[in-house]
């Protein structure tokens, strides 16, 4: 490392630091204002262990948007006072100056991408399960999915009814589907606990639908048959008896997945891929795979996509501080605009997952090396 990148690191590092501070703040703020109102009996402790477990995820979004405000900064005022006109008298290139934070762009992306594997599925889930058991335990998430089609691995999870004091789901039915035959379990109440869940006064029952419809019988005992080959099997527990049936999702990876509350799918851009290569993957859920999977990717390469955008307009446009100040805000609204909107399109429409959720760094790229002519060589 060269004298000059330690003096333009200096210049631009602290910017970043305070960038990334003001982001992650503005994030957990906008999570913590909307949901005050039920705050009112948690413990400040509480409080700040949820804001605690946010900041990974508000720090991959805001990491982007710090980089480009240390270049708005740094570089404008290195354009402002002339110095980059000096380093080019001298034969250093624009390029060859901002060459440590187009490494560090990469490395950024690094970091975004393990966060998002690793530390914010983690994280996203802590946040909710803290969020219903000791923000408002009162609004227990349990009462929020009654009713709904949980989809957990193989199985589909469905409850009507809760009751809090015994941790009880009632009137419950898991099932699962092989081809054209369904296992399903029914059960008067049960009981979630980690990835297992046990089964109260249960029913199990195994049905053939390829063999239906059915063919008139000409005997007793023919249609007896014929039912035997629908009814594949059944299995009606004695009065208290209980089934235990391990899940591969935990109880508080369904809270934290279908409880509500505004927060993050805890999901792993691991998983979203593995759903991508599965062949049995359901239409509605390999697109939702590929908008995720791919706005993850996407969203961690912004830390360099942000860069190249904002060099040129840093050395070009960047006139005052406050200009700077100025066009950094207005470039993260029209990013995060233009990404959302993409992701949105990625999740709904019938553009393809691949294009939208890559539109706002293809934008994004275009523009900076339009701007960049003279620059980028």
């Amino acid at each position: 490392m060269t004298h000059l990148d330690r003096y333009i690191l200096r210049e631009a590092v602290p910017i970043f630091l305070f960038g990334l501070l003001l982001y992650v703040g503005f994030g957990l703020i906008s999570n913590l204002l909307p949901r005050a109102q039920w705050m009112g009996t948690a413990e400040l402790g509480s409080i700040l262990k949820w804001l605690a477990l946010q900041v990974p995820a508000a720090s991959v979004q805001a990491l982007p948007v710090a980089g480009l405000l240390s270049i708005l900064l740094a570089f404008g005022r290195l354009a402002r006072e002339n110095e980059l006109l000096v380093m080019q008298a001298g034969g250093i290139s624009v390029l060859r100056t901002a060459r440590l934070f187009l490494w560090g762009g990469l490395l950024m992306s690094g970091l975004s991408l393990a966060l998002s594997e690793w530390v914010v599925p983690w994280a996203n889930r802590a946040t909710a399960v803290v969020y219903w058991n000791e923000l408002i335990p009162e609004r227990t998430p349990q009462y929020n999915l009654i009713g709904r089609e949980l989809s957990v691995g193989e199985y589909t999870l469905r409850y009507e009814g809760f009751d809090k004091p015994s941790d009880q789901l009632l009137q419950v039915r898991l099932e699962r589907w092989q081809g054209q035959t369904m296992t399903v379990i029914l059960a008067q109440s049960a009981r979630l606990q980690g990835s297992v869940i046990v089964f109260r006064d249960y029913k199990v029952f195994t049905l053939d639908f390829a063999r239906l419809p059915l063919p008139d019988f000409a005997t007793l005992e023919q249609a007896e048959a014929g039912l035997r080959e629908v009814f594949r099997a059944q299995n009606i527990g004695p009065p208290g008896a209980e089934l235990s049936v391990r899940l591969s999702r935990s109880r508080e990876d369904l809270e934290a997945q279908y409880a509500g509350g505004g927060f993050e799918t805890p999901v792993a851009l691991s998983e979203w891929w593995r759903k991508l290569q599965n062949p049995s993957t359901p239409p509605r859920e390999l697109r939702e795979a590929k908008a995720q999977w791919h706005s993850g990717i996407a969203l961690a390469l912004g830390n360099l996509m942000v860069l190249i955008l904002a060099l040129p307009i840093a050395v070009r446009r960047a006139t005052s501080p406050g200009t700077a100040l100025a066009l950094a805000l207005v470039l993260t609204i029209a990013y995060y605009v233009a990404f959302s909107t993409g992701k949105v399109l990625a999740l709904t429409s019938s553009l393809p997952p691949e294009v939208a959720a890559w539109s706002a760094n293809l934008l994004g790229m275009v523009v900076g090396l339009w701007l960049g002519k003279g620059i980028y060589r």
